[in-house]
This record gives C-alpha cells, structure tokens and sequence, in this order.
C-alpha cells in the first residue's frame, strides 16, 4: 500500500516510546497531526521475554502519562480500575508489577490509538524527496513496496541488537539474541536434552536461565560471563537520579568523553547487574544442583566466546579466559544472546547512527567522534540547502543513551518525560508550519 498523504509527523515503530508521544500529542488536541507504521502485526512489547515471574524493574506510575499528567484517562491506575483490578493490585502489595501485567496496560492503550497506526508494515528506507509544494520531505519505505510521507519523522523502533564478534556469522534457528528467546526456544519443540549456552550477564540473562531450568527438555545450561558472576544492580535512589529528566539536563551539554566515563561509573545501575530476588533464586537452584552432584547448571566466569562455529545440529564454542587467557572448548545445542543493544558511538561494538537513517546520512550533523549531534529535545536537525525554507527534523525517540544519558536506555521511567519533550518541540513545529500557511493564503 502507498499513502502519498505528507503526515506532520510521522512515527516509525509503535512500542512504548511511539506510543507514548501518541498519548502526548492527544493531550494537546494534536493526535490527528501523527501517524504510525509498524512492523509486527499488532501491538507487542517484550513478548520474547514474557517470563513467568519476570516484572518490570520500573516504579508502575511513571508511566505512559501520570507524571505529565495524572488525570489523564491512559495511566496505569486507570487500566487497573477499567479492567476491575485496582483492589487485588494493591492487596498484592509487590514492589513492581509482573512484566505480562504491564504488557497488558501498554497494549490496554495502544488500542485507543489504532486507528493511527498501520500494523505489519516494516520500515526499510528512509529518504528525502520533493514535496507537492516544492519543498522536501521525508520519505518511508516499506518491506512490501509502499511508502509513506512526512514532514517530520519520529523513530522509536528500539536499539539493535549487540552480537559479539564471535557469533555474528552464526546467528539464526539456534543462536539467537535474547530478543527472540521465547518464539526460538518453543521453536525447538520438546526435542530432549537440549545443551544451552546463555552469554551474558544481565538481568534478562538470569530470567533466561531461570527459564531454561523450569523447561524439562533443557538437559543443561552453562552460564559464560566475563566478570565474576550475576552482580547486585545499583538500585539506591541516588544512583537510580540517572532516571530523571534533571540528570538529562546535567549529561546533554557534557563532552563525548566526559559522557563515556559517567556512563562507566553508573554502568551497574543499569548493565550486566541483576535485581536481588532473582540472584537469590539462581543460587539457591545452584546450590540445590551441587548438593545432587547435578551438572544441569555449570557458571563459566571471566570467560569470553571467541570463536563459534556449527558443528552437526550444534554449535561448537572456543571459550577464553579473560585474565589467564587459557582456552576450552565447549558444545552446545541452543545459543542464546543476552548481550545487550549496541550504542551510538565510535567504540568497538558501537553504531554511528540507526541504520534506518543511512539514506540520509549524508544530511546528518556530526560531531567530532563522527556521530550525529542530536539535541536536547531528541530531534537531529538536517544540514539543508541554503535555500531550504525550514529545517527538517528526526526525533530519536528512545534511542539516545549516549547523548541523553541510561534514562534513555529503553527505561520505561522516562517514556512520559521525553514524550513531552518531543510533544513540545513538535507542537512549536506545527504552530509555525499552520501561521506559514495562513501567511500563504493556503490553510484549509
């Protein structure tokens, strides 16, 4: 399908940070100014990761909107009330709320913006091309040959993927990133024993392991980490300042290097570090398994993968030790990625820009590490002609951890704040856009 309408703004994705500028732009009478594609089929956040047990490591009222807006009809108090269970919540007394509950309210609101979003359509290009009034415009291509319009384009597909070095040739049915667990893992089917390797060390890693063990046909998981283990997160309220749009004030104006070495200091609060409850479980599994003499869970700390290869129906793995430097070889059925997503940088494992903006690459702005400037208000304003009547923008709407700091880093405290940040830089946008128009003699 081919939509020539030129959106006002146009959203690429439609998980939590889409959706949440949808529910800011309504809250300024601007919901009609958007419109949305996205790749799945309908609304989905975190469905590889539906654990059981898992929750959303993320105070529940920092939501979509209550801290914009509390009387707004889309915050999570009112998908509780709407669905009957605001009383068992609050007698349930947890901390954090279960990640499938969560997912509920998010989908619970998504729902009330369907008719602005364009489910299955995969975003493969974006250009810039001549509008009907002679300016440029942005241009979105589709995996099934259509193509979509904007003046300005928001993109909030998420981070790719971080996949080490070592298995970047051996991705597919049985290695594969965290965020194809689930659907890969059941793919497999209940084909006893299964060997499993999960690398990584993070909180998803854990809850992956976890899983693993609960499922019969996992004969044995063996854990690769670099460090030393599974390491508490840094989840004091000072620490945690990193989620509020005060520490975004204080890190945007900072340089490139002075942003890198905070990033390292406050690297546990977020990075290869785990919540108390599910060490506890881990070890406590472990334990269990020694005590039997069981080999169903093996820790391989200080190590790194440095060569995968297949093997058969398998993969065999080359492990170094990171400060001995001695090497093993290990055998596995299944391969799982719980490594992360990589960053916009200039470091080893790093990306210059999305790769969804490699057709307008040549018009981004870059600093001195060769990365685009983006500024406070999440938007990359495009070198233009010196013709060009007005600037084009692309907000990168949960995707700047490296120039906005960890709050930016898919953390779902953040989702409101930085929609009002974008919502307001758009709606100055829009303002001037309509007063040129009726300027022109050309405003409906």
């Amino acid at each position: 399908m081919t939509s020539q309408t030129i959106h006002p703004v146009l959203g690429v994705g439609f998980g939590p940070a889409n959706l949440s500028l949808a529910v800011a732009l309504e809250e300024r009478d601007r919901a009609g100014t958007a419109h949305f594609i996205e790749r799945s089929t309908d609304f989905q956040w975190q469905r590889e990761q539906l654990l059981s047990g898992a929750d959303i490591q993320n105070n529940p009222f920092r939501d979509l909107a209550m801290p914009r807006n509390p009387a707004s009809p889309y915050t999570f108090v009112k998908y509780l009330a709407s669905q009957g269970s605001l009383t068992d919540y609050l007698h349930l007394n947890a901390k954090f709320p279960l990640r499938r509950e969560y997912a509920g309210y998010l989908t619970w609101v998504a729902d009330a913006f369907r008719k602005q979003v364009d489910y299955g359509r995969s975003a493969v290009g974006l250009s810039l091309v001549q509008g009907e009034d002679g300016g440029e415009v942005f241009r979105v291509e589709t995996d099934d040959g259509g193509e979509y319009l904007g003046r300005t384009v928001s993109v909030g597909t998420g981070r790719s993927p971080r996949v080490p070095p070592a298995f970047q040739r051996s991705v597919g049915p049985r290695v594969f990133h965290s965020t194809r667990y689930l659907s890969s893992i059941e793919r497999l089917g209940d084909r006893p024993p299964l060997r499993v390797v999960v690398v990584g060390a993070s909180q998803s890693a854990i809850e992956i392991i976890l899983d693993l063990l609960a499922r019969p046909q996992v004969q044995q998981v063996v854990s690769v980490h670099r460090t030393i283990g599974f390491r508490l997160k840094d989840t004091s309220p000072y620490s945690r300042r990193v989620f509020l749009p005060e520490f975004v004030d204080y890190f945007h104006p900072l340089s490139n290097a002075k942003k890198r070495r905070l990033r390292d200091d406050l690297r546990s609060v977020n990075y290869a570090a785990c919540d108390q409850d599910v060490i506890d479980r881990l070890a406590g599994a472990q334990r269990e398994f020694e005590l039997t003499g069981s080999e169903r869970l093996l820790m391989k700390p200080f190590s790194e993968v440095v060569v995968s290869r297949s093997e058969g129906q398998g993969q065999r793995l080359i492990l170094r030790d990171v400060n001995h430097l001695t090497e093993e070889t290990l055998d596995a059925d299944v391969v799982v990625l719980a490594t992360g997503f990589r960053d916009f940088g200039s470091e080893q494992g790093d990306e210059p820009y999305h790769p969804l903006l490699e057709g307008i690459a040549h018009r981004l702005p870059l600093d001195e590490d060769g990365v685009p400037v983006v500024a406070r208000d999440y938007s990359i304003e495009l070198k233009s002609p010196a013709d060009s009547p007005q600037p084009l923008r692309v907000y990168l709407n949960g995707l700047c951890e490296a120039s906005h700091g960890m709050g930016d880093a898919g953390a779902l405290a953040m989702l409101s704040v930085r929609a009002t940040d974008i919502a307001d830089s758009l709606q100055r946008d829009l303002l001037r856009d309509h007063e040129e128009l009726v300027a022109s003699g050309t405003s409906p």
